[in-house]
């Protein structure tokens, strides 16, 4: 089961970094660490194959897709230049993946946490720092702090008036 972030609106309530391959734990963590840093609310999901996460960020309203996926490059792009030994190549993509609804389409679809089967395995839930799942996933995604267009807008703008954002493309590849 899963989602299409994108709203006809090309608004979205979430941003979800994707990170795969072996270095996926460590290159999320400094992610989260450096919104952490910004304070931007994240929360790291174990994938559903448990070799790779996804880390969420939620809005308080919906946020234009452009200014949510320009709100993920801005912590990319912190987080790379904080930590300079870290390649970045489990970095897969943001979703949504496109700034614009693509023409007869829906966008790329994410799959949801909590998947039955994967969820057996301590995988397609919320993890804290060293990985364990926590313990009662609904009580703990309550707490979780969702960002409002001011504040993205506020990190969004600081980030691009000191040249901080990295250029992505406006519809990655699925």
């Amino acid at each position: 089961m899963g989602i299409y972030p994108m709203l006809p609106d090309e608004t979205c309530w979430f941003l979800a970094a994707d990170f795969d391959k072996s270095s996926w734990a460590g290159d999320a963590l400094a992610f989260i660490t450096t919104c952490r840093d910004r304070d931007i609310p994240a929360v790291l999901e174990r994938s559903r194959s448990g070799i790779g996460g996804h880390v969420w960020i939620f809005f308080a309203e919906p946020i234009p897709a452009q200014q949510a996926r320009r709100l993920g490059a801005a912590v990319l792009t912190d987080t790379m230049e904080r930590c300079p030994d870290i390649g970045f190549d489990s970095y897969d993509r943001f979703f949504p993946s496109q700034d614009t609804m693509p023409a007869g389409g829906f966008g790329n679809l994410i799959a949801l946490p909590f998947q039955r089967a994967p969820r057996e395995n301590g995988n397609s839930v919320f993890v804290d720092d060293a990985l364990r799942p926590r313990d009662d996933q609904w009580a703990f995604l309550s707490t979780v702090r969702r960002m409002t267009r001011q504040e993205v807008d506020a990190v969004v703008g600081t980030a691009a008036a000191a040249g901080r954002i990295l250029e992505h493309s406006q519809n990655e590849s699925p």
